[in-house]
């Protein structure tokens, strides 16, 4: 029983901290992290890198001398030549070679030098990859979290209007039961919070649709995601204390982007002169040792001697002779390997005078590639102007957008409470009433875009200047 306790009770402290994981409040701050360790195209860019890296290794390892074991077992069978005998034999015969062979390639025109250069250039040029993915990353979860901040706020804003609609229907129903106005004041009212309320269910759904792309765009699950809101400051508090061009030059030297397009150009050049490596001659080191066992193979054991009758002499007595015979055995496979034991050493030169013009169309394929990265690196340079001008000139006109839409937010609303008092003692009618409101409503929605809008455009440059996205 107390068992079973402890497991309910386990099971209830693992469910409670699900939930309240689940009901965390992300910060914009918490939502980078996240998105630096799991986001797909982050995870993507680091897997690149990493077979850049496999490339710089094995292109070290190719300065080594490589060494290679071979070895076959072969049964002939029929009449054939045994290489060590040198006789034809008419049967099945064994042989086994063993060898060890290496080679080293002393000089190839230093083409494993500059493949190696490359290579720590092409690393080099992943990391600014994975930071410039980290940055894109960055800004748009920075733009998407500000479009959930958009979002509610726009929310709270036609909320407040069906608020201050149900209050002034509640007065009209007083005026018209008191006979003090018709009764179509009152339905006036009720069709235009029909509306307010069907305004507060579409900004409702554009906050929910925002808060499904940052979800989304951060692997989770978009039930159990919300954001906590910080508060912004007034767009008047953060000035651009700097000119586009003071953003470019900053941008020019911390930019990743910059930097990976400026390191494939370095690439580029060491590509030509892996290139023109093949016009030069080559130096290769040798050597090998080897041995090898035949089924042929004998060895004499010992030897037989007879003494037989070769002649005659002149008075008839026989002549003898001494033969001596040798007696051979089978070989054995150790005294094989000992005895045919050899070894060899080399030294390779290759001059190379013409391969098809494989290596000029190499040449010229790595000059057209150079230049080639060169035009993409003063693309890449005017990309970025262009994106900071443009992000400068809306920030600058979005402040002031944001400070003339306040002034007429102010007006407004003062109008909106005269036109609000004459409508409540029927010296207004109410399509001035709603008029007015609606007024009020579009100039606050449009001071929200435009602070927004300036605020994102201010991080922007401010990323641009090198400084962290921050709220």
């Amino acid at each position: 029983m107390k068992l079973i306790l402890k497991y309910i009770t386990l099971l209830f402290l693992i469910l409670l901290g699900n939930k309240s994981f689940a009901q965390q409040n992300w910060t914009l701050q918490q939502c980078i992290e996240h998105a630096m360790k799991n986001n797909l195209q982050v995870r993507i860019a680091v897997l690149n890198n990493e077979l850049n890296q496999a490339n710089l290794k094995q292109s070290k390892a190719n300065v080594l001398p490589n060494l290679n074991f071979g070895a076959n077992n072969t049964y002939n069978f029929g009449k054939t030549i045994d290489r060590f005998t040198n006789q034809f034999a008419n049967t099945r015969v064994q042989s086994v070679n063993l060898g060890l062979q290496s080679q080293w390639n002393l000089f190839n025109g230093l083409q494993n030098y500059h493949t190696i250069k490359q290579n720590e250039i092409n690393l080099m040029t992943g990391k600014y990859d994975i930071d410039r993915t980290k940055n894109d990353v960055s800004l748009n979860i920075a733009n998407g979290f500000l479009q959930i901040m958009l979002a509610r706020e726009l929310v709270n804003i036609t909320q407040n209007q069906v608020n201050t609609t149900n209050t002034q229907l509640t007065r009209i129903k007083k005026l018209v039961d008191a006979g003090a106005l018709p009764k179509f004041n009152q339905y006036d009212v009720e069709s235009q919070l029909s509306t307010e309320e069907l305004n507060v269910v579409n900004a409702t759904n554009q906050l929910n649709i925002a808060t499904l792309n940052l979800a989304l765009l951060l692997n989770l699950n978009p039930d159990d995601f919300s954001v906590s809101i910080p508060t912004l400051p007034n767009p008047n508090e953060l000035p651009l204390n700097f000119t586009s061009q003071q953003v470019y030059n900053s941008a020019l030297s911390n930019q990743p982007i910059i930097k990976s397009a400026e390191n494939q150009v370095l690439s580029a050049e060491r590509g030509i002169k892996i290139a023109k490596s093949g016009i030069s001659p080559s130096l290769v080191f040798s050597g090998s040792l080897g041995t090898g066992y035949s089924g042929l193979a004998q060895q004499i054991a010992g030897y037989d001697s007879t003494v037989a009758t070769i002649g005659y002499t002149a008075i008839g007595d026989k002549v003898y002779s001494l033969f001596v015979n040798p007696i051979y055995e089978k070989s054995s496979y150790g005294t094989q390997f000992k005895d045919n034991f050899n070894r060899s050493l080399g030294l390779t030169l290759n001059i190379p005078l013409f391969n098809n013009l494989q290596t000029h169309t190499n040449i010229t394929r790595a000059k057209i590639n150079l230049e080639s990265a060169r035009l993409q690196l003063l693309q890449t340079k005017l990309d970025l102007q262009r994106t900071i001008l443009q992000a400068y000139t809306d920030a600058n006109g979005a402040l002031k957008k944001f400070n003339a839409t306040e002034k007429s937010v102010v007006a407004l609303k003062e109008s909106f409470k005269y036109v609000e008092q004459r409508y409540t003692v029927g010296a207004a009618n109410s399509v001035d009433y709603n008029t007015q409101k609606n007024n009020v409503t579009n100039a606050e929605a449009q001071l929200l875009q435009a602070k927004y809008e300036y605020i994102f455009k201010a991080k922007v440059l401010d990323f641009y200047l090198g400084k962290a996205i921050v709220l």
